[in-house]
């Protein structure tokens, strides 16, 4: 018979109580289950015969080291005795020796953890009845439990001091220090950081998060990096191009400047590097001959990047501008050079040379047919070594003269105190085309100490003029001797500091004309410095090698001369004045005339004229195109003006008639002008301006009749043959030179005027005006005259004589201007508190305003006085009456008063 107990979660089980109703069994058993599901392992066994029923020995003693995991088998609770209510009560850490160091023994740790329980009641206490095997007596024993208790704990290992229900009703430990599980048996998922650990009185041991630098939230506990590094926490996932334990690191082909910087790609070229991880800056590992941040380009004088590196440049260092192209390996060539390795000159150009920036020299001005070659005039010195005298050299200060070159058997001697101007004899000087892109080279002796003059070297010629730095100076280095130095001049316009600077047409024009050379120097502090040798490579026609930079020329149809510079008869240059460079063309004159080579221009005939002879004279007509002496005849016009022929009809139509004529041939006025030039209504008559008293539009059509000159569009409000006079309505002066002073509507009121269709005065302007009317567009009454109505004229103002200042009132109203104190329309009653109406006006009452009844006096003057008022004015009270307090009134006194009154009277 079994009985047993479920806690639903692990459970660390400290004691198991067992009480029973009835004797206790003779052997008996505890089970338990350490994991749901697990198998049964035996816990404790109780028997008077443990080795016969279960095999174990009786009592077990435990040695320090040996394994606590194991059950016991005793006898003490399988008496009979007693027979009913007897306990049995089991320790589960009894008899283990690490019970006192519990917290520190995971086996006894896991010897107390119990999922379920199992009693397994095997045989019975019978009293030796099972001897005698009576059914009936054996069936009257059973066994009875009347208490079952268990004593244990939540199993939390240390991380939670609670359990409860999850959602979905299972027990389970209310979990803390980062750790989860039913039973908080392991760290939560980003807290691996070491391994996870029981918690004990000593120590929470609780999980520590993984450190993933902020770029993951999954991790693992990993053992060899927690005994090799102490955290044990390796990140999962690491994002934002991140690696390693911690997401510290970037990938592989990654990198960053900083640690708190994102991760970039080293984009590390795959055929130029020679690894795809770069350094912490970004820079990649670069093949022998390729460079770059990332390895991505070649080296300068490399090109095409491949898996080998890159190849080097075989330009040629005459031709070539620089390194060649990175990518394609295609050199750059000068301007005059032409191949992949800038070893070709173009056609029409020789002579390759470094010191050129266009590579090789244009021969023959560009006019050579296909390539040129080199001439077989060989190259010669002009040179002056001064070993007999100063040559024909002069030498000439600021200021002073030029004088013949003080010289010395050892050379020509150098003013050091000065500027001085060295200038060159004749043989140096002429037609020095030869010398074009060649060396002058001046050799001076400087003494110990000393060092080269600051020398520059001035040309002139074909109204040109040019200064030139050295441009490579040689000799000996030591200076602490006397020594001998050349400055080599370069004659060609690509000299960097030429000035000022000139194409190579102009250089090459004015050495074909070199009029002077003049050597400059400055002075000397070192001491006397000396010219020892002034020595031109030229060329010139003989035997000797010949001179590499002199072309020969081939020149084709058009171009003559040595170096087809100029054009042939009956030729042109292309561009007027464009010079030698500038192609030959024919002349393209029709047959009319010969060309200027240099300019173009044609010298016209047969009438003609233009560049081109393209066009007939003034006064002719034709096409000169067709290249006849006749193709020009004059044009049928007046004075022999000039025409043109309409090409549809050839019909010859006049383009310049004389001032005021138009027509096809000329034949009828202008616009503005009026007559018969040819008299074809009558007598002729010549075209004469229209006389319109500037009273037109000047830009409008047919102002005036094109025969009799009358005027049809007069402006201005005039009329008349010549616009001379106003139309009816309106006034002024038709002639006035101001439009705002002309002929301006006569504007007549038609309430004052007799007949609005009647005109105004066409000079004044003054209308007919009504009676009793007047001014000039009768817009007003007359004087003493006022309502003006229409039809009727104005009313007389009938003012008084007497009450009116004037016989004159308000031209609307009829309000005459009364005197003073006077009233009414005509002025002919005094005002209310006047009186004595006379030619004076009306004098004021002055009636007291308190006493008085009335502001109205009488015509002498008194005034009606209120009850207990007298006076003329009113102005005081009566006998026996006295002002009141409010001055209002005059009351009567108290009887009193007129007692003594009568009394006195």
């Amino acid at each position: 018979v079994g009985v047993s107990s479920a806690a639903g979660k692990a459970y660390e089980i400290t004691y198991v109580r067992l009480k029973f109703h009835t004797s206790r069994p003779e052997s008996f058993a505890i089970y338990k289950r350490s994991r749901a599901g697990g198998p049964w392992e035996p816990y404790q066994f109780y028997s008077a015969s443990c080795g016969k029923t279960y095999g174990r020995p009786e009592g077990h003693y435990l040695r320090p080291g040996q394994d606590e995991r194991v059950a016991f088998c005793t006898s003490e609770f399988s008496d009979i005795s007693p027979l009913s209510g007897g306990n049995v009560a089991f320790s589960t850490l009894e008899g283990r020796p690490s019970a006192y160091n519990f917290e520190e023994s995971p086996a006894l740790q896991e010897w107390v953890t119990s999922t379920e329980l199992l009693i397994s009641l095997d045989r019975l206490n019978t009293f030796g009845d099972d001897i005698f095997k009576d059914p009936k007596v054996l069936q009257s024993y059973y066994y009875a439990v009347s208490d079952f208790s268990v004593g244990g704990r939540c199993k939390c290992n240390g991380h939670a001091s609670e359990c409860g229900p999850d959602a979905e009703g299972r027990l389970v430990c209310r979990c803390q220090h980062n750790t989860t599980g039913a039973d908080c048996e392991r760290c939560l998922p980003f807290f691996q950081d070491r391994p996870w650990a029981r918690g004990t009185a000593e120590a929470a041991n609780e999980c520590l998060p993984c450190n993933c630098s902020g770029h993951s939230e999954q991790c693992v506990f990993d053992q060899q990096l927690f005994r090799s590094t102490g955290h044990g926490g390796r990140c999962l996932h690491c994002r934002d191009h991140t690696a390693g334990p911690h997401c510290q690191l970037c990938q592989e082909n990654f990198y960053r400047w900083k640690p708190w910087m994102p991760c970039q790609p080293c984009d590390c070229h795959p055929a130029g590097s020679l690894r795809l991880q770069c350094d912490d800056s970004g820079t990649c590992s670069c093949k022998a001959t390729v460079t770059g941040w990332k390895c991505d380009r070649c080296l300068p004088r490399f090109h095409s990047l491949s898996e080998g590196g890159c190849r080097p440049c075989t330009c040629h260092p005459a031709g070539s501008l620089g390194a060649c192209d990175p990518r394609s390996g295609r050199c750059p060539c000068k301007e005059n050079v032409e191949g992949s390795q800038c070893d070709r000159w173009n056609p029409g150009t020789f002579n390759l040379q470094p010191h050129n920036p266009a590579g090789c020299s244009s021969c023959c001005y560009g006019h050579s047919q296909g390539v040129c070659s080199r001439c077989p005039v060989p190259g010669h010195h002009i040179l002056s070594d001064f070993c007999l005298g100063a040559d024909g050299w002069r030498a000439g200060s600021a200021g002073e003269p030029e004088r013949p070159a003080r010289w010395s058997p050892r050379g020509l001697l150098l003013n050091p105190e000065a500027e001085e101007e060295l200038t060159a004899p004749e043989k140096f000087l002429g037609d020095q085309r030869f010398s074009y892109g060649q060396p002058l080279t001046l050799t001076f002796r400087v003494p110990p100490g000393g060092s080269p003059l600051p020398v520059q070297l001035r040309l002139e010629g074909a109204g040109l003029a040019l200064t030139l730095p050295y441009s490579r100076l040689s000799g000996p280095q030591d200076a602490a001797q006397p020594r001998e130095v050349q400055l080599e001049f370069q004659l060609q316009e690509t000299s960097e500091d030429a000035d000022p600077p000139l194409p190579a047409f102009h250089f090459q024009r004015l050495l074909a004309n070199l009029t002077a050379l003049r050597v400059r120097t400055r002075p000397s502090p070192s001491g006397q410095v000396l010219l020892r040798e002034v020595r031109l490579l030229s060329a010139q026609r003989g035997l000797s090698p010949p001179a590499s930079w002199v072309e020969t020329c081939s020149c084709p149809q058009g171009y003559v001369g040595q170096f087809c510079e100029a054009c042939a008869p009956g030729y042109k240059r292309e561009t007027p004045r464009g010079g030698p460079y500038a192609n030959c063309v024919p002349c393209t004159c029709n047959q009319h005339g010969t060309c200027d080579p240099n300019t173009g221009i044609c010298q016209c005939g047969h009438h003609t004229e233009g560049p081109s002879c393209e066009r007939c004279l003034p006064g002719f007509y034709g096409n000169p195109f067709a290249g006849r002496a006749d193709d020009c005849q004059p044009c049928p016009c007046p004075g022999q003006s000039s025409c043109t022929t309409i090409p549809e009809s050839r019909e010859v139509v006049c383009t310049h008639c004389p001032a005021g004529q138009k027509g096809r041939r000329c034949e009828t006025c202008d616009d503005g002008f009026f007559g018969d030039p040819l008299g074809l209504s009558g007598d002729p008559q010549p075209c004469r301006r229209c006389q319109c008293s500037g009273n037109v539009d000047p830009n409008a059509v047919g102002n005036c009749d094109p025969l009799s000159g009358h005027c049809l569009r007069c402006l201005f409000n005039t009329t008349g043959a010549r616009c001379e006079r106003c139309q009816d309505g309106f006034y002024g002066s038709a002639l006035a030179p101001r439009p705002v002073d002309k002929c301006v509507s006569c504007s007549c009121n038609p309430g004052g005027s007799v007949s609005a269709r009647r005109p105004c005065d066409p000079v004044s302007g003054q209308c007919a005006c009504l009676p009793h009317v007047t001014g000039r567009d009768c817009g007003r009454c007359s004087p003493g005259f006022y309502d003006l109505q229409p039809g009727r004229g104005c009313r007389s103002c009938t003012c008084h004589l007497l009450g009116s200042q004037e016989n004159q009132c308000h031209p609307e109203t009829g309000q005459c201007p009364c005197r003073p104190g006077v009233e009414g329309q005509a002025c002919d009653r005094c005002q209310l508190g006047f009186f004595g109406f006379s030619i004076k006006g009306c004098r004021a009452c002055r009636c007291s305003p308190l006493g008085s009844a009335s502001p109205q006096c009488h015509e002498n003057s008194t005034c009606v006085c209120r009850p207990g008022f007298v006076g003329y004015k009113c102005d005081r009270c009566q006998e026996n009456f006295f002002l009141t307090a409010d001055r209002a009134r005059c009351q009567e006194c108290p009887s009193c008063y007129t007692l003594v009154k009568a009394e006195v009277s």
